[in-house]
This record gives structure tokens, C-alpha cells and sequence, in this order.
């Protein structure tokens, strides 16, 4: 698909506070639509809608690095809402938040510059409702989500729906728990950890993806990645938080990473589930399976996970989603290389040389580096703490994703994690 065009989409949201791309105009209809706008023109809300049909592969983050990119082309101060993918839901009735898509789910994008409401920040808030508010911890259509979120936004009465989103999660955790007890006692038939049967290597063996699914309940978002992202408005930058302060910023930063990677690998592992192509001899459709397998590894059903592999987990559950496109559609499977400089970024669009430490290196990196690079900005770089100290990961002797580059260096992520070199 073409680029979107950042400043066409920059000038919608200036006229009329919304854009839909080509493909999304049944996301929303249009009595939804006027409902936002009117609510959020009453309350001078500034709230913008930036729909774009997600590529099918692509960078994990298409939509917010969109939302990011069309708000530096001149696009107005406010909340923006996106989509960064569409994810196939096959185990429940009716469409889940997408009527238009295969009963898709929506993993949605936000980014908020500016005051909204009151607030600096509503993107969490936001998705949780969405996601959790609707009756007993479902998620809302997405049009009627967004009239709900808007119209109490205007009304006041916004924290009300936070509150419900809050025990909504508690419904979802029960059923879950209550679900996993039912899977011990051998009645579950729930899709498995990702691992292969020596003799079928189509199988999907069942087990502990029914325990990350207990897990997967309590994840509101990916405001890790979000909170990661550069905004325009910089901070202050004459006060110095504790290091108190930050570690706990870190630490809320981690969990959320750790939330985002078991709901991306426990999707992976419904598509795969419902792909119906065990015994298949494709190699792309063998290659879905070993990349869920290995993403599988890295996210334990139980204790915490390190940063660095969820960043790893996260990958592998992309180049995964890309196996089984390939396999459905009987093509090659070909890994793409995620950015060099943070694999967070997604999909790299080329190579750049870079230098580092006296030292150059060619590695593939993703729009946004290139744009920052180009502009004598400094990239967003993904950062590990070692020893109380920042360091880029690529400086560290975390394997195997010092010396891959998360894939980017070395096309076989699978097989440095199956060999457990890490």
C-alpha cells in the first residue's frame, strides 16, 4: 500500500477533526461520526480520528508512528486515535469492535498532545474503557466505544467509565481463572503453549497459552510503547526526577512491554489455531509454528519477564503473523528485518550506516530513525538498564539480541533462540 500522506491527513484533522482512509469508512458510521463531532465540538474537545487500513506487514506500531508523523506535519494539539492492526477473532460470537473485518479486533492507536478534558494524558484511560467498559468486561464496536468516550468526556462524567472498565477487568479475570481451573482438571481444549508434536509438525499442542490467557485479560494497551514515543511538547528540563520516581516509571514501563508481548503471542496462537492447516507441508506455515514456539519461550506462563525479551517476544510474534499470511496465501515465507536502532519501531525500510564507538556498522533501520538521523536529531534508540545505568542494548552481552539486532543483523531469530544462546 502507498504511504499515507501525512499532510493530507494533517489537513483533515484541521477542517474537520477526523480522516478516513481508504477501506475504514465502515469502521464508523456516519450517524457515529456526527455524534463524536458534535459532542466534542460542544465541549471544545479536541479529539481526532485517523483511520488508515493497516499494511499487512509492517511496523507493529503503524499507528501510533502514523498519529506521531501527521501531528509533526502540522496536525492540531489533542487525543488521536488509530489503529496499529486488525487481528482475526474466531472463539466468540458477533463482531468483537470491527464489524467490517472478519470480526476483527482492533488494536488501537493513541497519542495525545496537549490538554484534553482536563487531562494530560487520556490514552490509557481511553483504550481501557474500550476494551473493558462494555457490559460485563467486553469491548465496545468501535463506533459506539468512541460516542461513549466522547460524549461523557463532554458530560464529566468520564471517570464513571473508568470505574467500569476497572470491574469489567475483575469479570474477565474471574472467567479466566475459573477457565484455567476447569483446563487442570483435563476438560480444556484451549490452543496450547506453542509447541510441536514430533510427529505433526502442524500441531498445536494445548496448555499454558490457556495460563497467558488469564494473564492477557489484564493487558489495557501498549501505553509502554506510547509513553516511549517523542512528542513535540518537551518537558522541563531544569527539574530532575528521583531515582526513586524513575525506577517506578521503569518498572510501570516493563510491565506494560510485558503485557503487550503476551497478548501479541497469545494472538499469534488463536490465528494459528484457527488457520486449520495442520499437516500442511508449507514451510511458511512450519515457519508460523516455530516462530510461535520460540516467541513461546520467552514469555514464561508465571514470573516476571525481562525487557528486553518481550522486545524479543515481540518480534517473533510479528515475523509469525507474517509466516501465516504467507502460508494462507500458499506463498514463500521471506523474515523481514525489524529497525536496528529500536526493533519497536517494526519493519526497516532500508540500510544506513552508522557509527558508533569509532566504529561503523551497516544495519536496516525504520522511517522514523532515518528521519531523525537525517535532522541531526537523536533516534529513539531502545535502552536497557545495566547496573542502574541506561545503556543501548546493542552495547550489552544480552543475547541473542546484542549481536542479531532483535533479527536485523541475522535473519535466524528462531534458531538463536532454540539453541537457547541468549
Amino acid at each position: 500500500m502507498a504511504d499515507p500522506d501525512v499532510e493530507e491527513i494533517a489537513a483533515d484533522l484541521t477542517e474537520s477533526g477526523s480522516h478516513l482512509g481508504p477501506g475504514t469508512q465502515g469502521w464508523i458510521d456516519d450517524t457515529q461520526l456526527a455524534a463524536v463531532s458534535a459532542a466534542a465540538e460542544a465541549a471544545d474537545l479536541p479529539v481526532h480520528l485517523v483511520l488508515v487500513v493497516p499494511p499487512e506487514r509492517g511496523d507493529l506500531y503503524f499507528g501510533d508512528d502514523l498519529l506521531v508523523r501527521v501531528h509533526d506535519a502540522g496536525g492540531p494539539d489533542g487525543l488521536y486515535l488509530g489503529v496499529n492492526h486488525v487481528w482475526a477473532r474466531h472463539h466468540e460470537d458477533g463482531p468483537p469492535n470491527d464489524p467490517t473485518v472478519r470480526g476483527g479486533q482492533l488494536d488501537l492507536a493513541l497519542q495525545q498532545w496537549g490538554d484534553v478534558g482536563g487531562s494530560s494524558d487520556l490514552t490509557r484511560d481511553v483504550e481501557h474503557v474500550l476494551s473493558y467498559a462494555n457490559g460485563p468486561g467486553q469491548a465496545y464496536p468501535f463506533g459506539e466505544g468512541l460516542v461513549r468516550v466522547v460524549e461523557s468526556l463532554a458530560e464529566g462524567t468520564f471517570s464513571d467509565l473508568v470505574t467500569a472498565a476497572d470491574e469489567g477487568l475483575d469479570v474477565r479475570l474471574a472467567a479466566s481463572r475459573e477457565e484455567r481451573e476447569e483446563g487442570g482438571s483435563g476438560t480444556s481444549t484451549s490452543p496450547a503453549t506453542p509447541e510441536r508434536d514430533s510427529g505433526d509438525p502442524g500441531s498445536v499442542v494445548t496448555g499454558v497459552v490457556l495460563v497467558l490467557l488469564a494473564v492477557v485479560a489484564l493487558a489495557a494497551g501498549v501505553a509502554w510503547v506510547r509513553r516511549r514515543r517523542r512528542r513535540q511538547a518537551a518537558a522541563p528540563r531544569a527539574f530532575v526526577l528521583p531515582e526513586s520516581v524513575l525506577d517506578r516509571v521503569r518498572a510501570a514501563e516493563d510491565a506494560e512491554l510485558e503485557r503487550r508481548a503476551r497478548a501479541e503471542v497469545l494472538a499469534l496462537g488463536e490465528s494459528i489455531d484457527a488457520a486449520e492447516m495442520s499437516g500442511s507441508g508449507s514451510t511458511a506455515w512450519a515457519a508460523a509454528l516455530d516462530h510461535y514456539e520460540a516467541a513461546g519461550r520467552l514469555i514464561p506462563p508465571s514470573g516476571a519477564v525481562d525487557s528486553l525479551d518481550a522486545v524479543g517476544a515481540l518480534v517473533l510474534a510479528g515475523r509469525g503473523r507474517e509466516a501465516l499470511a504467507a502460508a494462507r496465501r500458499g506463498r514463500t515465507f521471506s523474515p523481514s528485518r525489524p529497525c536496528f536502532l529500536n526493533p519497536l519501531h517494526g519493519v526497516a525500510d532500508g540500510d544506513r550506516t552508522l557509527e558508533h564507538g569509532g566504529s561503523q556498522t551497516k544495519a536496516p533501520i525504520c522511517r522514523s530513525c532515518r528521519r531523525d538521523l537525517e535532522a541531526g536529531r537523536r533516534p529513539d534508540i531502545l535502552d536497557v538498564v545495566v547496573h542502574g545505568r541506561p545503556r543501548h542494548y546493542f552495547e550489552t552481552d544480552r543475547e541473542p539480541w546484542a549481536s542479531t539486532g532483535f533479527g536485523a543483523l541475522e535473519v535466524d531469530l528462531v534458531g538463536r533462540v532454540q539453541r537457547g544462546t541468549r
